[in-house]
């Protein structure tokens, strides 16, 4: 069984735990149980692809137009602009950032100028990588560090808010997708890298 599927697994039995305690909670006060039926094969096939999340979320029941998705609003998104060989986009606490390697020297660019970046290793790293292979990230492309475990869902909102389109995010915080907004997994293209290698192996992938 894989990594992805024991997390969403676990995280089912959880629910189901929850959903049983709060059924009894509701008997002991003497409210009304409400069963809500799930129609058989509602739920979307999980993907061959575990990097995959295109096909994951829910139908409709009433087979409603798709939820308008509230994001960030953003006057001019920075996600959407070109980029340069040996520059990455990358977040940290919800704020956007470049990272540029040039001639050696080190630039960060911080968008929004709320703070000086600290956990840009990462993004340097694929940066030094783009230098040394002479290739350019595509645009529209974010690096996330392992500090945003425990904030994914609101990071991937501002993400979309800012222009992006693939995000690469800690294998770790997965999992939080499992209760997040469905339309963060079909609006985006998400990759998960385990390690420093996993990432670069992601994102040099053919």
């Amino acid at each position: 069984m894989s990594d992805l599927s024991e997390l969403i697994r676990i995280g089912k039995n959880i629910e189901a735990q929850n959903e049983e305690i709060i059924r009894l909670l509701k008997k002991i006060s003497g409210e009304e149980e409400k069963t809500l039926n799930i129609v058989e094969n509602q739920l979307k096939p999980f993907p061959e692809n575990p990097f995959d999340f295109s096909t994951l979320g829910y139908d409709d029941l009433d087979d409603k137009e798709d939820e308008i998705v509230d994001v960030f609003e953003v006057e001019t998104p920075h996600f959407e602009d070109s980029l340069d060989i040996g520059e990455v986009y990358f977040m940290e606490d919800f704020n956007p950032f470049k990272i540029t390697i040039k001639n050696n020297e080190l630039i960060i660019d911080n968008f929004d100028g709320s703070h000086e970046a600290r956990d840009y290793y990462l993004a340097e790293l694929v940066a030094n990588e783009l230098v040394k292979n002479n290739k350019v990230f595509d645009e529209s492309t974010v690096i996330l560090p392992e500090s945003v475990i425990g904030n994914l869902p609101l990071t991937l909102e501002k993400c979309m808010g800012e222009g992006a389109k693939k995000v690469y995010g800690p294998w770790k915080s997965m999992i939080e997708l499992l209760n997040a907004p469905p339309y963060l997994q079909t609006k985006l293209q998400l990759d998960f890298y385990k390690t420093e290698d996993h990432l670069i192996e992601r994102v040099f992938k053919e």
